[in-house]
């Protein structure tokens, strides 16, 4: 008997790190209800990714479900060196920022202080609590004043937001980063400091060269990148998209980070691309075993503006709880889903999404959620060889289950990551129209969704084996 569906929309993924690395705490979290899990590139390094993605399998075979690995890339990070003295520093202090080496009081690495920071430019450090204003320049220094009291420590990390790194979107870390996920069995990958669409395209260059073609989620964190102009262009570059709240308030303000998130989920869902949420869900529980009420109410509140998913860093990655960071996580999507007067309603995206071939398939997707509806259908079932149209099925965020069906592992892998979609696996793609119902009726039946005389909405492409895009739609009552 396959397992029954959970019909959480909203999913989850957790962040593997020290304190969650092992065979034991990852299937509990997997059972928990996460959906995928992501390595830090950051922090994990290339030798271990393989370990890290046979973790993720085997709680994958255990549950019975498929499940994402991220690889989440360091990008144009800029840090105080590792190297740097731990210190204090006081309202008003004057400090001096430069390359390793130089003396400075704040040796950095990623950039050229003197070359890239105007006098006037700001410098902060560790997302924003230590603001540093550049007076002077005295090569190879800069001359900063600090507006506030804060600490410096190694390897913490550093924002421009008056200007711009010179730093590729692609560095020597990335590269060897993404050759060995890659190699591993990685399903998407997350590209950081995205800033513009030509970053999305080198990623996917580099991994076309490496004979991938994983998903590629363009992480939104850069304040040149959330601009109109540049942020559409992103958006339709990528597979997904990530509101990664940390560095995103330090490059504007905190203030501007929940106007963003629901503008950049708005756009997002517009154009058919699944996006994430990221950073400090419930970081209390790095030190508690109880989410404060803030928590709760920013995890609500991203189910009610639309997220694909909800990531957790720290709170898996290194705080003392993970499992039940996961569980807690769960239950709150579960407990804001469920409540009858805060149901999300939607009405229809203000634009269909894509052209020719795309256009039709939108078509189909949004026939087949409204179709659902109104004739009272037990789920939606999509068989998909790119997954596409389950991701537009979820566009349009209907009442019912969406059962993503398909041939491919990392199709499924990755639409375990979208909205409302519980992907499958099957052993082969149908030949022909009715193969591809009676494999919809098996897999919706088994999985708890259909009984006899019960209606599903079916949809697919025809010709069947020459990837077509989807064009038909079937509304099918089950007899056994």
């Amino acid at each position: 008997m396959s397992p029954a569906l959970r019909f959480q929309r909203v999913k989850i993924m957790a962040s593997l790190g020290p304190a969650s690395a092992a065979v034991d705490t990852v299937a509990a979290m997997a059972e928990a209800g996460a959906d995928g899990f992501r390595i830090n590139a950051s922090h994990a390094p290339p030798g271990q990714f393989a370990q890290l993605v046979d973790l993720v399998r085997e709680a994958e075979r255990a549950t019975g479900r498929p499940l994402a690995v991220l690889c989440d890339l360091p990008g144009p990070k800029l840090r105080v060196h590792p190297e740097a003295a731990e210190r204090s520093v006081s309202t008003g202090e004057e400090l001096q920022i430069g390359p390793p080496g130089s003396g400075a009081a704040v040796p950095v690495e990623g950039f050229d202080p003197v070359g890239e920071l105007a006098v006037g430019h700001r410098v902060l450090l560790g997302d924003g609590l230590l603001s540093l204003t550049v007076v002077a320049h005295r090569p190879p220094l800069a001359v900063v004043t600090a507006s506030g009291a804060g600490r410096i420590a190694p390897r913490m990390g550093v924002n421009l937001p008056d200007g711009e790194t010179s730093l590729p979107s692609l560095g020597p870390r990335d590269l060897a980063a993404l050759e060995a996920a890659v190699a591993a069995g990685v399903d998407v990958f997350a590209l950081s400091f995205v800033r513009r669409a030509a970053d999305v395209a080198e990623l996917r260059q580099r991994l076309a060269s490496l004979g991938s073609g994983a998903p590629i989620v363009a992480k939104l964190e850069k304040a040149q990148a959330v601009q109109p102009p540049e942020l559409e262009a992103i958006v339709a570059a990528s597979d997904m998209v990530m509101v990664a709240r940390g560095d995103l308030g330090a490059e504007t303000s905190p203030e501007r980070v929940p106007v963003l998130q629901k503008s950049i989920l708005r756009l997002a869902r517009h154009r058919g691309v699944p996006a994430m949420i990221a950073t400090e869900m419930l970081e209390s529980l790095t030190r508690s075993t109880r989410p404060t009420r803030a928590e709760a109410s920013d995890v609500a509140n991203a189910v009610y503006d639309g997220a694909d998913t909800l990531l957790l860093t720290a709170e898996t990655a290194i705080g003392p709880h993970p499992v039940l960071a996961v569980e807690t996580c769960a239950r709150l999507v579960a407990g804001a889903e469920a409540h009858p007067s805060f149901a999300v309603r939607w009405g229809p995206p203000a634009t269909p999404a894509g052209t020719g071939g795309e256009l039709v398939a939108d078509a189909v997707a949004r026939a087949a959620v409204v179709a659902a509806a109104e004739v009272g259908a037990a789920a939606i079932v999509c068989f998909t060889t790119s997954g596409r149209t389950a991701r537009l099925v979820a566009r349009y965020r209907p009442g019912v289950p969406i059962l993503g069906l398909t041939p491919h592992p990392a199709v499924a892998r990755a639409l375990a990551l979208v909205w409302g979609v519980e992907p499958r696996l099957t052993t082969g793609a149908p030949p022909e129209h009715e193969g591809v119902v009676a494999l919809a009726e098996t897999e919706a039946a088994a999985h708890g969704l259909l009984s006899p005389g019960g209606i599903i909405v079916i949809t697919h492409g025809a010709p069947l084996g020459e990837r077509p895009v989807t064009n038909l739609l079937r509304i099918n009552s089950y007899r056994v």
